[in-house]
């Protein structure tokens, strides 16, 4: 039996990050490096890894993804799948104690974003939601519109977002809401999910999935303080 409602973010990042003796600085293969990180990560959360290769990934770079299966879930299965990508291309992989901080963020995030996913379908007798209707005419961006502006996601990554921005603003609740109002469309300083929002939308501030998800972000705040997206242990402690 596993209480996924004690999973709290800074918790999960530095149990993670209890590795990097074992890895930081460390002359490894891709393969040794995900072996490592994933046996240890299945060690102690009950999650699904997975280990994959993309050119999209650039080199010496992990791509950290998710995934929650309703249908597995439902079974009493393991639902979570965590999904690191890699460049096919590398051969050595060095990384430093920064950067393995930074894996071990994504990592916490990711599993709280499908958490919050396991929450959802659990409270509505594992039913499934339509995709937001996208009228763009691009067939990638009605994809993506699709995807993000259905409400689950919205729901998710509102929490992420609010993560984000808190660490970015150094807990600075006041400068996080005014980010969330910023015109970032020739901005590269920044980038993450808000940013990915934005993009997606064309950075329109009045598109209706954007306004919703800057509310989603700012109720979430006093949950990002927290670490933890959820008060109770309603539908997520079994």
């Amino acid at each position: 039996m596993f209480d996924w409602s004690t999973l709290e973010k800074s918790s999960i990042i530095q149990q993670i990050f209890e590795l990097s003796p074992k890895i930081c600085n460390q002359e490894l293969t891709v393969e040794q490096f995900h072996e490592i990180l994933s046996k240890f990560i299945k060690r102690k959360f009950p999650v699904k890894t997975t280990c994959g290769y993309d050119t999209k990934v650039k080199n010496y770079k992990v791509f950290v993804g998710g995934a929650y299966y309703s249908d597995l879930d439902e079974n009493d299965k393991k639902c979570i799948e965590i999904n690191f990508y890699y460049n096919p291309v590398d051969i050595s992989f060095k990384i430093s104690r920064r950067k393995f901080k930074s894996i071990c963020d994504t990592i916490a995030d990711t599993i709280l974003h499908e958490v919050i996913h396991m929450r959802q379908y659990r409270r509505r007798a594992f039913k499934s939601l339509p995709n937001y209707a996208s009228s763009a005419r691009s067939t990638k961006v009605r994809e993506e519109q699709s995807y993000l502006g259905c409400t689950d996601e919205i729901d998710a990554y509102g929490f992420n977002i609010a993560c984000e921005l808190l660490g970015k603003y150094k807990g600075d609740q006041q400068a996080l809401t005014r980010h969330l109002n910023l015109d970032l469309k020739n901005c590269r300083k920044y980038g993450g999910s808000w940013k990915m929002y934005l993009k997606a939308f064309g950075h329109d501030h009045n598109h209706e999935i954007i306004k919703r998800l800057k509310k989603k972000i700012i109720r979430y705040i006093p949950r990002a303080v927290s670490g933890k997206p959820f008060k109770s242990c309603d539908w997520i402690c079994y």
